[in-house]
């Protein structure tokens, strides 16, 4: 029996907006199965497996020919669990070390074989941040999705990055560029988190115009993919609003992607577990770097705008 992937939930959003907790609390799930983990080595192998050379994050429905799509499916097929326990361990230690790769194959056999004897169709949440300049690609890929767009106001969010671009030797995209970074306020030589097009003009700039370019850019691309998406399978949401009514906010989200909001997705929105965050959230920790902020207050001012945030205090 050959299983399928239907009605997937993609979750995008700039990194650092809180697609990490979204993610977390909907891949609880036993209803969705999940990688646990963003998808980055499946577009690397598309890359590797079409030949083609990666400049930025854009993807378009024309670069999805059948070839592809065969491919993507059957690596999200392939790695695609049922089981956060085993999942997120995998993702955390065993994936890391090649010492584990006959492990790894071993999981990844046995699960493959459960989904090929037992299950004809099966659902999946996705989240990947850079998938926000792929809507049209996954939108082609998987023509029954739903999109979670999560959105967060500017400030805290640039900040964020700010924070994880100066934590050493972590969320790091590209290590090897056509050209040097000389970026003001970044001692590291690796770019961070995505690369939106035209990123090369700011390889010379201060490290809040490079965060505060990553934010307009993926927020822009994510609002420009979804403008042609159909009202009913797409969904948008406030960091800030999940994080403050984390239970309501999920009771209201699983209703619309017709899951039951009950067991362990229920059990952590009482009480929303800390994820993948540089510094312990709290709330306005962007003032703490106002001045960076307020030198990027307009660039950012029209896109805060567009998602209905306020500058004001």
């Amino acid at each position: 029996m050959k299983s399928t992937i239907i009605k997937p939930i993609i979750i995008i959003g700039c990194p650092r907006s809180g697609t990490s907790l979204l993610f977390t609390l909907l891949s609880a799930s036993k209803h969705l199965w999940s990688l646990y983990r963003e998808s980055n080595l499946i577009w690397s192998d598309y890359y590797k497996f079409k030949g083609k050379h990666f400049n930025n994050e854009s993807l378009a429905d024309s670069d999805l020919d059948e070839t592809s799509k065969s491919f993507i499916l059957r690596e999200f097929h392939k790695y695609a669990l049922n089981n956060q326990y085993i999942g997120y361990f995998t993702r955390d230690h065993l994936i890391k070390h090649s010492v584990f790769n006959k492990l790894v194959g071993a999981v990844t056999d046995c699960n493959l074989l459960y989904k090929s004897l037992f299950l004809k169709e099966y659902r999946i949440v996705e989240k990947t941040p850079k998938n926000c300049f792929r809507i049209s690609f996954i939108n082609k890929l998987f023509e029954d999705c739903k999109f979670i767009f999560i959105k967060r106001d500017g400030r805290s969010n640039i900040n964020s990055l700010i924070e994880g671009w100066r934590v050493p030797n972590k969320y790091i995209r590209r290590q090897e560029l056509d050209r040097p970074l000389n970026i003001k306020g970044y001692e590291g030589t690796y770019w961070k988190y995505v690369l939106p097009p035209n990123w090369e003009n700011y390889v010379n700039k201060s490290l809040e115009e490079v965060c505060a370019f990553q934010w307009v850019s993926s927020n822009r691309a994510a609002l420009e993919g979804l403008s042609k998406i159909d009202n009913s399978r797409k969904y948008t949401l406030a960091y800030e609003d999940l994080a403050e009514n984390t239970y309501d906010v999920m009771k209201n989200l699983c209703e619309y992607v017709e899951i039951p909001f009950s067991g362990e997705v229920e059990q952590l929105s009482v009480k929303p577990p800390l994820v993948n965050f540089v510094t312990k959230p709290e709330k306005d920790k962007w003032k703490k770097n106002i001045n960076l902020i307020q030198n990027i207050y307009p660039v950012i001012d029209p896109m805060m705008k567009e998602l209905n945030y306020t500058l004001s205090f």
